[in-house]
């Protein structure tokens, strides 16, 4: 980080510990200390912590999109069914090197903040809005490509599958392991291929 400008310094110091800790939980003090940056140089790019939250949140969310979505969900020369076992690979690997401590930062964020706190909310809302919306157009794919049920209703099968991972997520960490990924995986299967 010795490098980066401040401003950047601040970003990831917040990205980690907010998943770490917890937004409420992590004082913008622990921020300045990880980060390296002075206080007067924290105010001179952000109004407040919940503003770097919101920049933290949005900077997350892009690189998850990039990743996750447009290079795996996204990706129409590879068949559907081949996308989705690679979502659930990726995810759970995720969770395997963090060593299932820490969950979805999405899903902690939602948690913690969506019931006090409108803009958090709003913007998470939108962020699994668009996570939800890839996971339809990858199944209506399946669907009219022959991989998966044809009578499958693909916009309400995408928010039941993304519900399960996000619960899926909170098990892993929760039991340790990354079981509850694995089993959501293979009833993900039935319900998509049985006829």
């Amino acid at each position: 980080m010795r490098d980066q400008p401040s401003r950047e310094k601040i970003i990831e110091a917040a990205i980690r510990l907010f998943h770490v800790r917890g937004f409420q939980s992590t004082s913008l003090d622990e921020i300045l200390e990880a980060s390296g940056v002075c206080r007067s140089n924290f105010y001179y790019h952000f109004r407040s912590k919940e503003d770097l939250g919101l920049e933290a949140l949005r900077r997350q969310a892009e690189g998850f999109e990039t990743r996750v979505l447009q290079r795996i969900l996204d990706e129409r020369d590879v068949p559907a069914r081949q996308r989705l076992a690679r979502l659930y690979e990726a995810i759970g690997d995720r969770q395997q090197e963090e060593e299932f401590r820490y969950g979805c930062p999405f899903g902690n964020l939602a948690a913690e903040l969506c019931g006090i706190h409108g803009e958090f909310r709003r913007r998470l809302s939108q962020f699994f809005e668009r996570w939800e919306a890839s996971l339809e157009r990858c199944l209506q794919e399946g669907v009219t490509r022959g991989e998966f049920r044809p009578d499958l209703n693909a916009r309400s099968v995408a928010q039941a599958l993304l519900s399960q991972i996000e619960g899926a997520i909170l098990l892993t960490k929760t039991h340790g392991h990354r079981g509850p990924i694995e089993t959501g995986a293979q009833a993900m299967w039935m319900l998509l291929e049985s006829r």
